[in-house]
């Protein structure tokens, strides 16, 4: 962690900021998502007696022996299906195809850019997150190949499937805006969504002097929605704690018509709070082009009559965001299908494929409409797993998604507004978030639990319907 960080953790230290010296706040609340952990996985009866209500009959067990479960995609949400399918037969023969030997945990990548996390803490060995009962597909997935239950992976392995869930995830399309790489590559741009750019855009934080700061919002589906605004939040409030907020504009430009759309309430508590800060929103927006020798931003606007125009920014420092987009195997593949974007054609409650029925989709590149978040993993991935072995159990399929996700919103070091929300909108477990005030409560959970609770409760399979 820098020195500038540091000195805001010192005097923020009340805030929820880090300290690396003493018996830190870390050290003290890293038990704070274990503890969560072991209530929700636990509750009165206990852990063991969790893990045992996780498996399923004898008898269905031992029917499901010779059924082979396919996993491609080795993050958070295939990972996570994986393991409780192996909780509730730990003899099942379960396939996960996986390039990586590193896993992130990338709803740490915001704590890193923000000079909060050290990269290295969201950096994990793969291995060490599967269980040893996983076989491993060291290889990325080449073809799908659905009407012959095979997948073909770019080494040339065909593997057979009885059962296939499909978890790759998105990724940005740098082709959306032009000339995005190219601006990457200059010393005035960074972006939070790439480990190596992220750590580039923190030190480029730490070191701007003043100026005008642009940050960006991009059209169609995105991978965790909040992400853009919070860096854009809480770099305001780095250079007001360094004493240079005056000398600094802020502008956010967004696709959409207003900073939260997805949750109307909150985005009523939030905006006031970011305007008056003296932050430049502006909506309906799209970036189109970077002229990266003029250092500027180019935008196509929409306007109420439905009629656009450019307009164009200039920066002295840049986050721009461009278009998401699925891995080209999914979205070139039998598996999706006209104006989904390439995502993964599933039931939104059952998360089984719309046509092919022993075919289901996870977390970011299914086409649910819910947010790409690992929150939306974390109540999507019991319902895949028990419908992946009703299925196969030639069972009517019980469990249904309701659409619930959540968000983390960190707004100023030490100070997050933490709620969940459903498809309409609405707020969920409103009696604990409280979801409209920023409190240190939830910048704790969210820096010191969560990720505990990603490592050891959803990774492990500690999840049910």
């Amino acid at each position: 962690m820098t020195d500038q960080a540091d000195n805001i953790s010192n005097q923020e230290a009340a805030d929820g900021g880090e300290q690396k010296r003493g018996i830190s706040r870390r050290q003290a609340l890293r038990y704070i998502g274990t503890g969560a952990g072991i209530i929700l996985a636990g509750g009165a009866g206990g852990s063991y007696g969790y893990r045992r209500s996780l498996r399923i009959s004898s008898a269905d067990a031992e029917r499901l022996k010779s059924v082979r479960f396919v996993v491609a995609g080795g993050s958070v949400g295939g990972l996570s299906v994986a393991a409780r399918i192996l909780r509730a037969m730990p003899d099942a023969d379960v396939t996960v195809i996986e390039p990586n030997d590193k896993h992130h945990y990338q709803p740490g990548y915001t704590l890193v850019s923000a000079g909060v996390y050290d990269p290295e803490e969201v950096v994990f060995d793969q291995r060490s997150l599967m269980f040893p009962e996983m076989k491993w597909v060291r290889d990325s997935v080449k073809t799908f190949d659905p009407e012959n239950n095979r997948v073909i992976t770019r080494g040339g392995e065909t593997v057979n499937y009885d059962y296939l869930i499909v978890g790759l995830g998105v990724q940005m399309n740098y082709n959306s805006v032009e000339n995005f790489a190219e601006a990457l590559e200059t010393p005035y741009a960074g972006n939070i969504y790439d480990l190596d750019k992220g750590i580039k855009y923190r030190r480029l934080m730490e070191e701007f002097e003043g100026g005008k700061f642009v940050s960006t919002y991009p059209q169609g589906f995105v991978k965790c929605g909040g992400a853009p605004q919070k860096i854009t939040w809480l770099s305001e409030d780095y250079w007001r704690r360094k004493g240079i907020r005056d000398d600094v504009e802020v502008h956010f430009h967004s696709n959409r018509h207003t900073l939260f759309p997805p949750v109307p309430v909150v985005d009523e508590a939030v905006k006031p709070k970011i305007e008056a800060r003296g932050i430049h929103n502006h909506y309906n927006q799209t970036l189109r082009a970077i002229d990266v020798s003029t250092k500027t931003a180019i935008f196509e606007e929409e306007r109420e009559d439905g009629s656009t125009r450019e307009v164009r920014q200039r920066y002295d420092l840049l986050h721009p965001m461009p278009m998401f987009q699925t891995p080209a195997a999914l979205r070139e593949s039998e598996l999706t299908a006209e104006g989904i974007g390439g995502q993964i054609e599933v039931d939104r409650e059952l998360l089984q494929h719309r046509r092919f029925s022993n075919v289901f989709g996870i977390g970011d590149c299914a086409a649910t409409g819910a947010p790409k978040t690992a929150a939306t993993i974390r109540k999507q991935a019991p319902v895949v797993a028990a419908n992946v072995i009703d299925a196969a159990l030639d069972r009517e399929l019980q469990a249904k998604y309701d659409g619930t996700s959540g968000c983390p919103l960190l707004t100023r070091y030490g100070r997050c507004m933490m709620f969940e929300f459903d498809y309409d909108g609405n707020l969920v477990n409103e009696w604990l978030y409280q979801s409209t005030r920023e409190t240190r409560l939830w910048w704790h959970f969210k820096v010191h639990g969560l990720k505990s609770l990603y490592l050891n409760v959803l990774l492990n399979g500690y999840v049910n319907v």
